[in-house]
């Protein structure tokens, strides 16, 4: 299931603004797709990482909150892509925003609201550490 689609990509950065960042011909008129594509899918990854673990994924329904979050981490990317160009403040701010709010979730303080939204168990082994005993039945039989 996908958070975001283009749409939701073009509703976040004007197209002209897109066409700039997508593609690397300064004569484009159309934006580059597969490189929005890409944008896209690694948010969506982000995203998949920090959720796994707690929820079943894929969600279905997305929730809106995962959507926006998938929409500003692809829009920070693309912008990335463009080293000599700045970073708008608003940009970093939503992404820095946005990797709270999935720490949030992923420790459980924020909850998607979904009606399958159990946690599920990591896979693998568990290890335990634990201090020495104290106390050894050679103590407790004395006692």
């Amino acid at each position: 299931m996908r958070y975001c689609t283009r749409t939701d990509v073009s509703n976040a950065i004007p197209e002209r603004t897109l066409i700039q960042l997508s593609n690397d011909d300064p004569a484009a008129e159309v934006p580059n797709e597969s490189v929005i594509e890409d944008g896209v899918r690694q948010a969506e990854e982000l995203v998949d990482g920090y959720l796994r673990g707690r929820y079943n994924l894929p969600l279905d329904p997305v929730p809106t909150v995962l959507r926006d979050a998938a929409v500003y981490l692809a829009r920070h990317w693309l912008y990335q892509r463009r080293p000599e160009g700045m970073v708008p403040d608003a940009v970093k701010d939503s992404r820095k925003d946005t990797i709270k709010l999935l720490e949030s979730i992923r420790d459980g303080v924020v909850t998607l609201g979904m009606p399958t939204g159990q946690a599920a168990p990591e896979p693998g082994e568990i290890r335990v550490r634990a201090r020495r005993p104290q106390f050894t039945d050679d103590h407790w039989e004395r006692y």
